[in-house]
């Protein structure tokens, strides 16, 4: 090995340290605090833990009436009669938003990390969904629903239109890891972002994965099991892996 190549080892090793965080009880605290809340503010985050811990595990369907009601205390805000069920966990409440009439099922993980999640009015998030906001947010427009188990990551941003259909399993991931250096492990070595737009009155089907920067046109509908690693036309079917189009959905209706 030369001394050029000797020193860029040198370099990198240096580089990977600093993504490494470092301190005691105390510092690891205080990212806690950070990641839980947004920012470094214990009141904050003991305010916060006070209703979420009092309220996420009570039983019932009034219960679940009551959390619509108790969270605007700590979420960014909620429209009226939204049914929360018991087991859903926040992580930075105060950058989530809830329109009315928002249905937020059991075992639910909403995430607003360093950006946002925005959900529009009548949407249904069914048991066992995760949405993380990551560093570009998620948008969901009114009369969407997400079924059981589905994941949206949101790095890159995810925008999904109105009254759109996502059976359960569903995957939405809009960042890919960088894996370029062979001499840098794969975490250290960032990722590439695209955000991920599903047109209005799309359905996808069971256990969809939709990559970085794809485009769902609207009224399209992607087969069970497909990878959607390319755009979509209107109204298009797509099925497989990677998911190609194999037809149109349907007529438009002949006006009277």
């Amino acid at each position: 090995m030369n001394r050029d190549q000797s020193f860029e080892d040198l370099e990198r090793l240096r580089d990977q340290r600093r993504t490494i965080p470092s301190g005691g009880l105390a510092a690891n605290f205080g990212n806690y605090v950070q990641r839980a809340t947004g920012e470094h503010s214990v009141p904050r985050w003991a305010w916060q833990g006070l209703i979420l811990t009092l309220m996420y595990r009570l039983p019932t369907i009034w219960a679940t009436i009551l959390r619509g009601i108790v969270y605007r205390a700590v979420l960014g805000g909620i429209g009226s009669s939204c049914l929360i069920e018991e087991d859903v966990r926040f992580q930075v409440p105060r950058r989530i938003t809830l329109g009315r009439r928002v249905f937020v099922g059991q075992y639910c993980y909403l995430d607003g990390q360093t950006s946002f999640l925005r959900l529009g009015n009548n949407v249904h998030l069914a048991r066992f969904c995760t949405l993380r906001a990551g560093e570009n947010g998620i948008i969901l427009h009114d009369n969407v629903g997400i079924n059981t188990r589905s994941y949206l990551e949101g790095n890159g941003g995810v925008e999904v239109g109105a009254n759109t259909l996502f059976s359960p399993g569903v995957h939405c991931i809009s960042g890919n890891h960088v894996f370029d250096d062979r001499e840098v492990p794969i975490k250290y070595q960032g990722t590439r972002l695209g955000k991920i737009t599903v047109g209005e009155d799309c359905w996808l089907g069971t256990n969809v994965t939709v990559l970085p920067g794809v485009s769902i046109g609207h009224g399209s509908v992607i087969g069970a099991g497909a990878v959607v690693t390319r755009d979509v036309p209107e109204f298009s079917m797509a099925l497989g892996v990677p998911a190609r189009v194999v037809g149109q959905r349907g007529k438009k209706r002949e006006e009277a």
